[in-house]
Protein backbone atom coordinates (compact mmCIF):
# COMPACT_ATOMS: atom_id res chain seq x y z
CA UNK A 1 0.00 0.00 0.00
CA UNK A 2 1.42 3.45 -0.89
CA UNK A 3 2.58 5.57 2.04
CA UNK A 4 1.33 9.19 2.16
CA UNK A 5 4.05 11.69 3.04
CA UNK A 6 4.30 15.45 3.55
CA UNK A 7 6.98 17.07 1.39
CA UNK A 8 6.24 20.72 2.15
CA UNK A 9 4.18 22.55 4.78
CA UNK A 10 3.53 26.28 5.11
CA UNK A 11 1.12 28.73 6.65
CA UNK A 12 0.33 32.40 6.68
CA UNK A 13 0.88 34.53 9.73
CA UNK A 14 -2.42 34.70 11.57
CA UNK A 15 -4.13 38.05 11.90
CA UNK A 16 -6.39 39.30 14.66
CA UNK A 17 -10.06 39.98 14.02
CA UNK A 18 -10.30 43.21 12.01
CA UNK A 19 -6.52 43.38 12.14
CA UNK A 20 -3.64 43.25 9.70
CA UNK A 21 -5.19 40.63 7.38
CA UNK A 22 -8.80 41.83 7.50
CA UNK A 23 -8.44 43.48 4.11
CA UNK A 24 -7.32 40.24 2.44
CA UNK A 25 -9.86 37.84 0.97
CA UNK A 26 -9.63 34.15 1.84
CA UNK A 27 -8.54 33.27 -1.68
CA UNK A 28 -5.72 35.80 -1.43
CA UNK A 29 -4.58 34.31 1.87
CA UNK A 30 -4.45 30.89 0.19
CA UNK A 31 -2.98 31.60 -3.24
CA UNK A 32 0.48 32.64 -1.97
CA UNK A 33 0.65 29.40 0.03
CA UNK A 34 -0.20 27.23 -2.96
CA UNK A 35 2.34 29.05 -5.11
CA UNK A 36 4.99 28.77 -2.39
CA UNK A 37 4.35 25.04 -2.01
CA UNK A 38 4.88 24.56 -5.74
CA UNK A 39 7.99 26.73 -5.67
CA UNK A 40 9.58 24.97 -2.70
CA UNK A 41 9.02 21.49 -4.09
CA UNK A 42 9.53 22.22 -7.77
CA UNK A 43 6.50 20.08 -8.53
CA UNK A 44 4.95 20.79 -11.92
CA UNK A 45 1.40 22.09 -11.39
CA UNK A 46 0.21 19.54 -13.94
CA UNK A 47 1.32 16.77 -11.56
CA UNK A 48 -1.06 17.97 -8.83
CA UNK A 49 -4.25 15.94 -9.04
CA UNK A 50 -6.51 17.89 -6.68
CA UNK A 51 -6.64 20.78 -4.23
CA UNK A 52 -8.46 19.86 -1.01
CA UNK A 53 -9.09 23.01 1.02
CA UNK A 54 -10.98 23.28 4.29
CA UNK A 55 -13.25 26.18 5.17
CA UNK A 56 -15.83 26.31 7.96
CA UNK A 57 -18.00 29.26 6.93
CA UNK A 58 -18.72 28.52 3.28
CA UNK A 59 -20.78 31.57 2.38
CA UNK A 60 -20.22 35.08 1.10
CA UNK A 61 -16.65 35.47 -0.11
CA UNK A 62 -15.93 31.93 1.09
CA UNK A 63 -18.70 30.47 -1.03
CA UNK A 64 -18.52 29.39 -4.68
CA UNK A 65 -16.25 26.43 -3.85
CA UNK A 66 -13.37 28.58 -2.66
CA UNK A 67 -10.91 25.74 -3.36
CA UNK A 68 -11.68 25.86 -7.08
CA UNK A 69 -11.31 29.64 -7.14
CA UNK A 70 -7.89 29.24 -5.49
CA UNK A 71 -6.79 26.69 -8.08
CA UNK A 72 -7.93 28.94 -10.94
CA UNK A 73 -6.14 32.02 -9.60
CA UNK A 74 -2.97 30.29 -8.41
CA UNK A 75 -0.16 28.68 -10.39
CA UNK A 76 -2.19 25.45 -10.38
CA UNK A 77 -4.50 26.72 -13.11
CA UNK A 78 -7.53 25.29 -14.86
CA UNK A 79 -6.28 21.72 -15.03
CA UNK A 80 -6.24 21.16 -11.26
CA UNK A 81 -9.67 20.65 -9.67
CA UNK A 82 -10.54 21.86 -6.20
CA UNK A 83 -12.89 20.73 -3.44
CA UNK A 84 -13.85 22.77 -0.37
CA UNK A 85 -14.23 20.60 2.72
CA UNK A 86 -16.09 21.26 5.95
CA UNK A 87 -15.70 19.59 9.32
CA UNK A 88 -15.84 22.98 11.00
CA UNK A 89 -12.79 23.43 13.27
CA UNK A 90 -11.21 20.31 11.74
CA UNK A 91 -12.01 21.19 8.12
CA UNK A 92 -8.40 21.30 6.97
CA UNK A 93 -7.56 18.27 9.12
CA UNK A 94 -10.29 16.50 7.16
CA UNK A 95 -8.71 17.72 3.92
CA UNK A 96 -5.38 16.26 5.02
CA UNK A 97 -6.97 12.97 6.07
CA UNK A 98 -8.75 12.66 2.72
CA UNK A 99 -5.52 13.38 0.89
CA UNK A 100 -3.68 10.73 2.89
CA UNK A 101 -6.43 8.18 2.32
CA UNK A 102 -6.54 8.84 -1.43
CA UNK A 103 -2.80 8.28 -1.71
CA UNK A 104 -2.84 5.21 0.54
CA UNK A 105 -5.60 3.74 -1.64
CA UNK A 106 -3.54 4.31 -4.77
CA UNK A 107 -6.15 6.67 -6.22
CA UNK A 108 -3.91 9.76 -6.21
CA UNK A 109 -0.18 10.46 -6.12
CA UNK A 110 0.17 14.24 -5.59
CA UNK A 111 -2.29 16.45 -3.72
CA UNK A 112 -2.32 19.79 -1.94
CA UNK A 113 -4.36 19.89 1.27
CA UNK A 114 -5.03 22.72 3.67
CA UNK A 115 -7.56 25.34 4.56
CA UNK A 116 -8.45 28.95 5.19
CA UNK A 117 -10.73 31.18 7.20
CA UNK A 118 -11.20 34.92 7.28
CA UNK A 119 -13.25 35.39 10.42
CA UNK A 120 -13.02 39.16 9.93
CA UNK A 121 -14.64 39.08 6.51
CA UNK A 122 -17.04 36.14 7.03
CA UNK A 123 -18.04 36.33 10.71
CA UNK A 124 -19.03 33.15 12.51
CA UNK A 125 -22.04 34.57 14.36
CA UNK A 126 -24.08 35.15 11.22
CA UNK A 127 -25.01 31.44 11.14
CA UNK A 128 -26.73 31.42 14.53
CA UNK A 129 -30.23 32.16 13.22
CA UNK A 130 -29.98 29.33 10.66
CA UNK A 131 -29.70 26.46 13.16
CA UNK A 132 -32.31 23.77 12.47
CA UNK A 133 -35.26 24.37 14.82
CA UNK A 134 -35.55 20.68 15.73
CA UNK A 135 -32.17 20.86 17.44
CA UNK A 136 -33.96 22.85 20.13
CA UNK A 137 -35.98 19.72 20.95
CA UNK A 138 -32.76 18.00 22.00
CA UNK A 139 -30.49 20.82 23.18
CA UNK A 140 -30.63 24.29 24.62
CA UNK A 141 -29.28 26.12 21.57
CA UNK A 142 -27.65 28.74 23.76
CA UNK A 143 -25.60 26.01 25.42
CA UNK A 144 -24.14 25.02 22.04
CA UNK A 145 -22.39 28.39 21.75
CA UNK A 146 -18.67 27.67 21.85
CA UNK A 147 -17.97 29.74 24.95
CA UNK A 148 -20.81 28.14 26.86
CA UNK A 149 -19.44 24.69 26.08
CA UNK A 150 -16.11 25.79 27.53
CA UNK A 151 -17.84 27.06 30.66
CA UNK A 152 -19.51 23.67 31.07
CA UNK A 153 -16.20 21.82 30.68
CA UNK A 154 -14.57 24.14 33.20
CA UNK A 155 -17.36 23.55 35.70
CA UNK A 156 -17.77 19.80 35.24
CA UNK A 157 -14.05 19.05 35.07
CA UNK A 158 -13.06 21.55 37.78
CA UNK A 159 -10.72 23.71 35.73
CA UNK A 160 -10.42 26.92 37.72
CA UNK A 161 -10.19 30.46 36.35
CA UNK A 162 -6.67 30.68 37.78
CA UNK A 163 -5.58 27.50 36.00
CA UNK A 164 -7.06 28.73 32.73
CA UNK A 165 -5.23 32.04 33.01
CA UNK A 166 -1.98 30.28 33.84
CA UNK A 167 -2.34 28.16 30.73
CA UNK A 168 -3.15 31.21 28.60
CA UNK A 169 0.00 32.95 29.81
CA UNK A 170 2.00 29.84 28.94
CA UNK A 171 0.61 29.93 25.40
CA UNK A 172 1.66 33.55 24.85
CA UNK A 173 5.09 33.02 26.38
CA UNK A 174 5.80 29.96 24.25
CA UNK A 175 4.49 31.54 21.05
CA UNK A 176 6.52 34.69 21.67
CA UNK A 177 9.66 32.64 22.26
CA UNK A 178 9.04 30.56 19.12
CA UNK A 179 8.58 33.74 17.08
CA UNK A 180 11.54 35.62 18.51
CA UNK A 181 13.90 32.66 18.18
CA UNK A 182 12.89 32.01 14.56
CA UNK A 183 11.26 28.62 15.09
CA UNK A 184 8.29 29.63 12.92
CA UNK A 185 10.42 31.02 10.10
CA UNK A 186 10.43 27.88 7.94
CA UNK A 187 6.66 27.55 7.99
CA UNK A 188 5.61 31.19 7.51
CA UNK A 189 4.82 32.79 4.14
CA UNK A 190 4.48 36.60 4.34
CA UNK A 191 1.20 38.06 3.10
CA UNK A 192 1.19 41.37 1.26
CA UNK A 193 -1.40 43.96 2.25
CA UNK A 194 -2.01 47.60 1.39
CA UNK A 195 -0.09 48.47 4.55
CA UNK A 196 2.88 46.24 3.77
CA UNK A 197 3.85 42.63 4.36
CA UNK A 198 2.53 40.73 7.37
CA UNK A 199 5.35 38.47 8.53
CA UNK A 200 4.39 37.17 11.97
CA UNK A 201 1.35 36.20 14.03
CA UNK A 202 -0.46 39.31 15.17
CA UNK A 203 -2.19 38.08 18.30
CA UNK A 204 0.77 37.20 20.52
CA UNK A 205 0.74 39.37 23.63
CA UNK A 206 4.31 39.64 24.85
CA UNK A 207 3.37 42.00 27.66
CA UNK A 208 0.53 40.02 29.19
CA UNK A 209 0.67 38.72 32.76
CA UNK A 210 -1.39 36.75 35.23
CA UNK A 211 -2.46 40.04 36.75
CA UNK A 212 -3.65 41.35 33.39
CA UNK A 213 -5.40 38.10 32.50
CA UNK A 214 -6.99 37.91 35.93
CA UNK A 215 -8.51 41.36 35.49
CA UNK A 216 -10.40 40.52 32.31
CA UNK A 217 -14.19 40.10 32.56
CA UNK A 218 -15.94 36.85 31.74
CA UNK A 219 -17.76 36.83 28.42
CA UNK A 220 -20.34 34.06 28.39
CA UNK A 221 -21.52 33.81 32.01
CA UNK A 222 -21.44 36.52 34.64
CA UNK A 223 -20.28 33.98 37.21
CA UNK A 224 -18.16 32.02 34.72
CA UNK A 225 -14.44 31.63 34.11
CA UNK A 226 -13.96 32.00 30.34
CA UNK A 227 -12.56 35.36 29.24
CA UNK A 228 -11.13 36.88 26.06
CA UNK A 229 -7.71 36.17 27.55
CA UNK A 230 -8.08 32.43 28.10
CA UNK A 231 -9.97 31.64 24.89
CA UNK A 232 -8.60 31.29 21.38
CA UNK A 233 -8.55 34.36 19.19
CA UNK A 234 -10.91 35.09 16.33
CA UNK A 235 -8.45 35.11 13.46
CA UNK A 236 -7.68 35.23 9.76
CA UNK A 237 -5.23 32.80 8.17
CA UNK A 238 -4.48 29.80 5.97
CA UNK A 239 -2.24 26.73 6.02
CA UNK A 240 -1.33 24.10 3.44
CA UNK A 241 0.72 20.97 2.79
CA UNK A 242 1.87 18.99 -0.24
CA UNK A 243 1.02 15.31 0.20
CA UNK A 244 2.49 12.70 -2.12
CA UNK A 245 3.20 9.01 -2.14
CA UNK A 246 6.56 7.96 -0.74
CA UNK A 247 7.40 6.58 -4.18
CA UNK A 248 6.75 9.93 -5.88
CA UNK A 249 8.82 11.78 -3.29
CA UNK A 250 11.75 9.40 -3.69
CA UNK A 251 11.57 9.41 -7.48
CA UNK A 252 11.60 13.20 -7.57
CA UNK A 253 14.24 13.77 -4.92
CA UNK A 254 11.85 15.46 -2.49
CA UNK A 255 12.70 15.68 1.18
CA UNK A 256 10.03 14.07 3.36
CA UNK A 257 9.00 16.02 6.45
CA UNK A 258 6.83 13.21 7.82
CA UNK A 259 4.63 10.27 6.93
CA UNK A 260 0.92 10.63 7.65
CA UNK A 261 -0.19 7.78 9.88
CA UNK A 262 -3.50 6.68 11.32
CA UNK A 263 -6.27 9.17 11.99
CA UNK A 264 -9.57 9.25 13.84
CA UNK A 265 -12.78 11.28 14.12
CA UNK A 266 -15.43 10.96 16.83
CA UNK A 267 -18.69 12.51 17.96
CA UNK A 268 -19.33 13.78 21.49
CA UNK A 269 -21.99 15.68 23.42
CA UNK A 270 -22.07 19.08 21.66
CA UNK A 271 -22.61 20.91 24.96
CA UNK A 272 -19.07 19.88 25.96
CA UNK A 273 -17.54 19.89 22.48
CA UNK A 274 -14.09 20.71 23.85
CA UNK A 275 -13.60 17.19 25.20
CA UNK A 276 -13.49 15.83 21.62
CA UNK A 277 -9.72 15.22 21.51
CA UNK A 278 -9.94 12.78 24.43
CA UNK A 279 -12.03 10.05 22.75
CA UNK A 280 -10.45 10.80 19.37
CA UNK A 281 -6.95 10.17 20.71
CA UNK A 282 -8.06 7.18 22.78
CA UNK A 283 -9.68 5.51 19.79
CA UNK A 284 -6.62 6.28 17.69
CA UNK A 285 -4.22 4.75 20.21
CA UNK A 286 -6.49 1.75 20.70
CA UNK A 287 -6.42 1.09 16.97
CA UNK A 288 -2.67 1.59 16.63
CA UNK A 289 -1.69 -0.14 19.87
CA UNK A 290 0.13 2.94 21.11
CA UNK A 291 0.11 4.72 24.46
CA UNK A 292 -0.31 8.48 24.66
CA UNK A 293 3.20 8.86 26.04
CA UNK A 294 4.58 7.31 22.85
CA UNK A 295 4.12 10.68 21.12
CA UNK A 296 7.22 12.86 21.17
CA UNK A 297 5.25 16.01 20.33
CA UNK A 298 1.55 16.87 20.54
CA UNK A 299 -0.38 19.80 19.06
CA UNK A 300 -3.93 20.46 20.29
CA UNK A 301 -6.01 23.29 18.85
CA UNK A 302 -6.37 25.19 22.14
CA UNK A 303 -9.86 26.54 21.47
CA UNK A 304 -10.22 27.39 25.15
CA UNK A 305 -7.83 27.01 28.04
CA UNK A 306 -10.53 25.13 29.95
CA UNK A 307 -10.81 22.29 27.45
CA UNK A 308 -7.09 22.27 26.69
CA UNK A 309 -6.16 21.86 30.35
CA UNK A 310 -8.76 19.10 30.71
CA UNK A 311 -7.59 17.23 27.58
CA UNK A 312 -3.92 17.44 28.53
CA UNK A 313 -4.67 16.22 32.04
CA UNK A 314 -7.01 13.45 30.91
CA UNK A 315 -4.67 12.12 28.23
CA UNK A 316 -1.55 12.51 30.34
CA UNK A 317 0.53 14.56 27.91
CA UNK A 318 3.76 15.86 29.43
CA UNK A 319 4.13 19.62 29.44
CA UNK A 320 7.45 19.53 27.59
CA UNK A 321 5.85 17.74 24.62
CA UNK A 322 2.50 19.56 24.50
CA UNK A 323 1.94 22.71 22.39
CA UNK A 324 5.60 23.50 22.79
CA UNK A 325 5.38 26.64 20.62
CA UNK A 326 2.14 27.93 22.09
CA UNK A 327 -1.27 27.52 20.53
CA UNK A 328 -4.44 29.21 19.36
CA UNK A 329 -4.86 31.32 22.51
CA UNK A 330 -1.77 33.23 21.37
CA UNK A 331 -1.42 32.39 17.68
CA UNK A 332 -5.09 32.41 16.67
CA UNK A 333 -7.77 29.98 15.55
CA UNK A 334 -9.02 30.65 12.00
CA UNK A 335 -11.51 27.80 11.91
CA UNK A 336 -10.96 26.29 8.48
CA UNK A 337 -7.18 26.66 8.68
CA UNK A 338 -6.46 25.32 12.17
CA UNK A 339 -6.62 21.63 11.31
CA UNK A 340 -3.74 22.17 8.86
CA UNK A 341 -1.90 24.78 10.92
CA UNK A 342 -1.31 22.23 13.68
CA UNK A 343 0.37 19.66 11.38
CA UNK A 344 2.38 22.40 9.65
CA UNK A 345 3.84 23.56 12.95
CA UNK A 346 4.14 19.99 14.23
CA UNK A 347 6.11 18.48 11.35
CA UNK A 348 8.57 21.37 11.31
CA UNK A 349 9.14 20.99 15.05
CA UNK A 350 9.47 17.21 14.69
CA UNK A 351 12.28 17.73 12.19
CA UNK A 352 13.91 20.36 14.36
CA UNK A 353 13.97 17.98 17.34
CA UNK A 354 14.49 14.78 15.37
CA UNK A 355 11.25 13.48 16.89
CA UNK A 356 9.87 10.20 15.56
CA UNK A 357 6.17 10.37 16.39
CA UNK A 358 3.80 13.34 16.52
CA UNK A 359 0.09 13.90 17.08
CA UNK A 360 -2.27 16.69 16.03
CA UNK A 361 -5.75 16.77 17.55
CA UNK A 362 -8.71 19.15 17.63
CA UNK A 363 -12.04 19.66 19.27
CA UNK A 364 -14.79 20.54 16.82
CA UNK A 365 -17.88 22.70 17.22
CA UNK A 366 -21.21 20.90 17.66
CA UNK A 367 -19.46 17.98 19.30
CA UNK A 368 -16.70 16.23 17.38
CA UNK A 369 -13.03 15.42 17.78
CA UNK A 370 -10.24 14.62 15.32
CA UNK A 371 -6.72 13.24 15.64
CA UNK A 372 -3.91 12.46 13.17
CA UNK A 373 -0.51 10.94 13.84
CA UNK A 374 2.71 11.62 11.96
CA UNK A 375 5.89 9.53 11.70
CA UNK A 376 9.50 10.26 10.90
CA UNK A 377 12.38 7.87 10.40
Amino acid sequence: MPTPVIVSAVRTPQGKEDGALAGVRSEDLSIPLVNELLSRTGIDPDAVEDLLWGCAQQRGEQGNNVARVISLLSDLGEGVPGSTINRWCASSAEALMRAADAIAAGQREVLIAGGVESMSRVPMGENTHNVHPRLAEHYNIGELQMGMTAEKVAEEEEVSRERQDEYALRSHERAADATDSGRFDDELVPIETDDGAVTEDEGIRRDTSLETLGGLPTVFKSDGTVTPGNASQVSDGAAGLVVTSREFADANGLDVLAEIGAHEVVGVDPTVMGIGPVPAVRQLTERTGRATDDYDLVELNEAFAAQTVYCQRELGFADDTFNVNGGAIAIGHPLGASGARLPVTLVHEMNRRDAELGLATECVGFGQGAAIEFHRG
